[in-house]
């Protein structure tokens, strides 16, 4: 029998609809579903792909566990029994400290992962919970804990006259940020193009012309890794020019003057080309902005954030939403209050600054604390790698890559082959199950209830999608939460959600913890549960409340300020001596075929994209006599790190002197787990708070192939 099923994506946390076409139990078709109110229809090639992961011979459709040195299929239930036995005998012997969870990028869009990996973590008593946002992201909570935080949120995107948008490109990865929020870009050309005839201005800073580059009235093309002098340096025209909204300065902001002095030496002549754009180019971004916007905000993406001098980077373009007062205000309307979510108050006001890495469980190495309730993850290694009773024995890791996402990959590695148990819930083959104990084989995305609660807040509509399963899963599988709630339960654990206790004699089912999660709503979950696709629930904005208290954003607390004297000092240092600049640089990008490195190891993501080859701009591709196809040996330019191998190939959209190679996965078939964190130093060149290193931007060194290169001609 064959029937047409309205369900969504989880690949990423665009959640586009899809009508599905079933046969029997297998999916044989996908389209866009038009009537869905966020994505209208428009669908990617991730989401397409489906299909192929669902009859890929990569995806692991039964549990497995190591014997003998291999890893060999078992019976499910017996795998999580032995695993849960093994982990409450490290638990036993070293405490609940030695146990750590890492929720990877696939969790976050699976709304019982990060609920039940929390209820968990709380219920055994360990602070070791890491997650893939203080990976490549953490700079932006550290900004807002630093400065303060607007409690009513960001200005939306689809009202804007402007945007600024700085290693970001939306048009690829369905995400934006204002400040230190992200939200949805469903229909990304679509929603674009909106703005634009509405007549919003779009500025885009990235090394690179991106596909959202493209569609900019303003792109600046730096040198990587200069984000926080050109942040400066924008900065400083705005308050030369009186750019700034004084009356919001004047209430809401303190130390304005201070910092008009510490960026006085970034002028547009002094600092342009160190950074690698015109003074003309500056003044007209500041411009733009500043004087001719008066709605909308700037937004980093990983770009910045994984850059150096992260977090001051990262500080300071928000910094720039401040001074230019780009914030909701009293009396404005909240078109997206929740919908399967409690309700929140909104007011024009600025929360007092957490810090919560000051006062929580630190990291046993370089002493870090807790940032949204989860250790930093660069401190992974370390945490593994300590030689004390204070050593974390076992990790479980959900929806994550660990072995492609960690600095220093040799490194990470090691650390994951030293874990006394390591249990890894993924539907793929990757570098980090191949270290595994214990994989469980979970249901994939159209074989399991769920809802959009979990990132229902990052879309600018109350919207709301439950989906039943569309396909049944093989019989080896099992739900995320099952595995972990059946890990805790031969702990001996006790587990709640939402604040409510789980029974752990018996499971409950799928569709009743859903519901317990949207017990608090605003919209009645069963209507949502009934609805044909996805729907805009019928519930009124949120009006931003007056201010109730007098707190100022801190635009430079000591830490901060500090930060700014070293980029001072590093600046003048270059300028002034006129030191030479590394000729090359690595930055990382996305490709639309693949999210991180799932959907990597595809037939047709190789057809598409042919591996994982290195971008060069044809000016170096002559200057390095390479040509398209040509292998490559790229490795740092200080000598540390190990060497990532490529092949060549020639890009207009890059500027002189940067490579570009997407993360998280290889070129090289014979060696599929090696990635762009080859290149990491984990150690030097790291910011404080979250131990942050340079993971784009890298000064490379390019050679020809080498003897180990023979084996792409042999692939």
């Amino acid at each position: 029998m064959t029937t047409v099923v309205k369900s969504f994506c989880r690949v990423c946390q665009a959640f586009c609809g899809y009508e599905l076409t079933v046969e029997g139990n297998t999916i044989t078709k996908m389209h866009g579903d038009k009537s869905d109110p966020a994505s209208e229809g428009y669908v990617c090639f991730k989401g397409l792909r489906t299909i192929d992961h669902y009859q890929s011979g990569d995806r692991i459709s039964q549990c497995l566990r190591r014997k003998n040195g291999q890893l060999v299929a078992a019976d499910t239930q017996a795998v999580l029994d032995e695993a849960g036995q093994k982990l409450a005998q490290i638990i036993s012997e070293s405490g609940p400290q030695s146990v750590g969870f890492f929720t990877g990028t696939q969790a976050l869009f699976n709304t019982l992962d990060p609920l039940m990996i929390g209820a968990f973590a709380q219920a055994l008593g360990t602070h070791r919970s890491f997650t893939t946002m203080t990976i490549d992201q953490s700079a932006k909570w550290i900004a807002e804990e630093r400065m303060g935080k607007w409690e009513a949120g960001s200005l939306p995107f689809d009202a804007a006259d402007v945007w600024m948008l700085v290693g970001s490109n939306p048009m690829t990865s369905m995400v934006a940020a204002g400040g230190a929020n992200q939200f949805v870009f469903s229909h990304p050309n679509k929603k674009m193009k909106r703005a634009k005839a509405g007549g919003m201005k779009l500025i885009v800073i990235d090394p690179r012309v991106t596909e959202t580059a493209k569609m900019a009235d303003l792109h600046l093309q730096p040198r990587p890794g200069r984000d926080a002098e050109l942040a400066a340096s924008i900065l400083h025209v705005i308050l030369r020019e009186e750019w700034h909204d004084t009356e919001f300065c004047r209430d809401y902001v303190d130390h304005l003057d201070q910092l008009k002095q510490l960026v006085s030496p970034f002028g547009p002549q002094a600092c342009a080309e160190l950074i690698g754009v015109t003074p003309q180019e500056i003044d007209a971004a500041a411009a733009m902005f500043a004087c001719e916007g008066t709605s909308g905000m700037t937004g980093t993406g990983t770009g910045v954030d994984m850059a150096r001098f992260s977090n001051l980077a990262e500080h300071l373009w928000q910094t720039i939403n401040v001074v230019c007062g780009r914030f909701p205000r009293a009396g404005d309307r909240i078109s997206n209050p929740g919908v399967l979510s409690p309700p929140l108050e909104y007011r024009a006001q600025i929360s007092e600054s957490g810090r919560e890495w000051e006062n929580s469980p630190k990291s046993v190495k370089h002493g870090l604390g807790m940032i949204r309730g989860g250790l930093m993850s660069a401190e992974i290694v370390n945490e593994i790698m300590h030689d004390g009773p204070e050593r974390m024995r076992a990790m479980i890791c959900v929806g994550g890559n660990l072995h492609a996402a960690l600095p220093d990959q040799e490194l990470a590695q090691e650390a994951l082959e030293a874990l006394d148990l390591l249990i890894v819930i993924d539907p793929y083959h990757t570098g980090t199950t191949e270290l595994a104990d214990y994989v469980i084989a979970p249901k994939m995305q159209y074989e399991r209830h769920d809802h959009t609660f979990i990132l229902e807040r990052m879309f600018n509509k109350p919207f709301g999608h439950w989906t039943a399963p569309v396909v049944d899963a093989p019989e080896g599988t099992v739900d995320d939460w099952y595995a972990l709630w059946s890990l805790a339960k031969a702990c001996g654990l006790e587990l709640e959600l939402m604040g409510q206790k789980l029974p752990m004699d018996s499971a409950p089912s799928s569709e009743e913890l859903l519901s317990m999660v949207a017990s608090l709503g605003q919209y009645p979950a069963e209507q949502l549960k009934e609805a044909e696709g996805a729907l805009l629930a019928d519930i009124d904005p949120a009006i931003v409340q007056l201010r109730e208290n007098k707190q100022k954003f801190q635009l430079l607390p000591e830490d901060v300020v500090s930060e700014f004297m070293e980029l001072t000092s590093q600046f003048q240092s270059l300028t002034e001596q006129g030191a030479m600049l590394s000729p090359l640089h690595m930055i990382v990008r996305r490709h639309k075929e693949a999210m991180n490195s799932t959907g990597t190891a595809l037939e047709a993501t190789r057809r598409q994209l042919g591996n994982n080859p290195a971008y060069i701009c044809p000016e170096d591709m002559e200057s390095l006599n390479l040509h398209d196809g040509d292998t490559i040996t790229v490795r740092r330019a200080d000598g540390k790190g190990s060497p990532l191998y490529a092949s060549a190939k020639q890009d207009a959209s890059m500027r002189a002197g940067v490579i570009a190679v997407s993360h998280g996965w290889s070129d090289d078939q014979n060696d599929p787990w090696r990635a762009t964190n080859a290149l990491v130093d984990a150690e030097n060149d790291v910011q404080s708070i979250n131990h942050m290193p340079v993971m784009t931007g890298i000064e490379i060194l390019i050679t020809p192939k080498t003897p180990r290169d023979e084996r792409f001609e042999n692939a």
